[in-house]
């Protein structure tokens, strides 16, 4: 997978898919909410899966190659009218055979969903504003460089046969 920076704008593109028409914008922005309905995404990264795995060589330049997975939850809601429904819908329709390609093809693996949640919420101490909510489960690999370093020079000293007097540089070019 490209690098964690792209991972919000590749997500937001795989959940446009599936939303349509519908706006579909990042929680937690400081921006006039769009009129409804509409869909918020929020990607939590940072869960490793297992261990790093490095390849056997270290470059010219001394950098080691190390490949990981990682998880991330995709929090979506969407606000409006229906919400429930469509949310349901939404999830149904993630584990269509095309949905399931288009998030391989991104780099994501989606192995797991949570239930739809009816989170209705009152505004204003008045008016009941239909949401829903579910969560993605998703994992990805990543791809990280571990400047290691090189080892131009060796200085060996050892005692052969009771000789203290061996003492020998080895060179080792690159």
């Amino acid at each position: 997978m490209a690098a964690l920076a792209n991972l919000r704008a590749i997500v937001q593109a795989l959940v446009v898919r599936l939303a349509g028409a519908e706006p579909v914008i990042f929680a937690d922005q400081n921006a006039p909410r769009p009129a409804l309905p509409y869909w918020t995404v929020r990607v939590s990264v940072g869960r490793r899966v297992g261990r790093e795995t490095h390849s056997q060589g270290v470059t010219d330049d001394g950098d080691m190659t190390l490949k990981g997975t990682r998880e991330a939850t995709i929090q979506l809601q969407r606000y409006g009218t229906d919400s429930v429904e469509v949310m349901q819908q939404f999830r149904e329709d993630l584990f269509k055979v095309t949905e399931h390609e288009a998030w391989q093809t991104a780099g994501l693996s989606l192995y797991d969903t949570t239930d739809v949640l009816n989170i209705a919420f009152t505004l204003d101490g008045a008016q009941r504003e239909p949401r829903a909510a579910l969560d993605l489960l998703t994992r990805f690999g990543t791809v990280l460089i571990d400047r290691v370093g090189v080892i131009e020079t060796v200085d060996i000293d050892a005692t052969y046969n009771d000789n203290p007097d061996l003492n020998d540089t080895i060179t080792v070019v690159l």
